[in-house]
């Protein structure tokens, strides 16, 4: 009797998950169709999931790499716009660093600077963010200087709080990244090239 109990649970179980698994493998193979260049196929692919809520986020989210891929700028932001509310902090930090990137690539640098400190409040320690995020500053700081950036927004003056974050990111990765000033004698010159 237990033992039929538990089959029908474990049935039950299986059957109302059958959405969601489908759609798990589904974005999981569009996602491999992206890795290996068939962006068309990874399309077609995150077309056939459902659009249940729960995976509306990831669906759009893959799409916009597909047109960021494509070299469709504006399409891949179009997309990504229509992601509200995402619903992992993983998401929302991927969202903000490709939007970052992206709006870095087009020389919109304020609004890059804006994605990547999004981004660092998710994933404080994620290095490319900060990297990011200090390459997006010093552009900022250079077009300040007189030079003209590609778009047409005023260029910001950066606020004592941002100055005080690269600061920080600066103390901290400077406690992280010593270099190493002893020279090693154990190697013949013939192998420095």
């Amino acid at each position: 009797m237990a033992g039929a109990k538990f089959a029908l649970v474990l049935l039950s179980l299986i059957f109302a998950s059958c959405t969601e698994v489908s759609d798990g493998w589904g974005v999981l193979l569009g996602n491999a169709a992206f890795q290996r260049g068939e962006f068309q196929a990874s399309s077609l692919t995150y077309l056939r999931v459902s659009p249940d809520p729960a995976t509306r986020n990831v669906v759009l989210y893959n799409m916009g790499n597909v047109d960021n891929a494509l070299g469709e700028a504006n399409t891949a932001l179009a997309v990504w716009a229509g992601i509200k509310g995402p619903s992992s902090d993983e998401l929302r930090f991927r969202l903000a660093f490709n939007r970052g990137h992206l709006l870095y690539q087009r020389g919109q640098y304020e609004d890059a600077y804006n994605e990547f400190k999004v981004a660092l409040t998710l994933k404080p320690s994620n290095l490319s963010a900060k990297r990011n995020l200090e390459l997006s500053l010093v552009k900022i700081l250079s077009f300040g200087l007189g030079l003209t950036p590609r778009t047409s927004t005023a260029v910001p003056v950066p606020k004592d709080t941002d100055k005080a974050m690269l600061d920080y990111i600066n103390r901290l990765e400077g406690s992280r990244w010593k270099a190493n000033n002893q020279l090693d004698t154990s190697q013949s010159s013939s192998s420095d090239w």
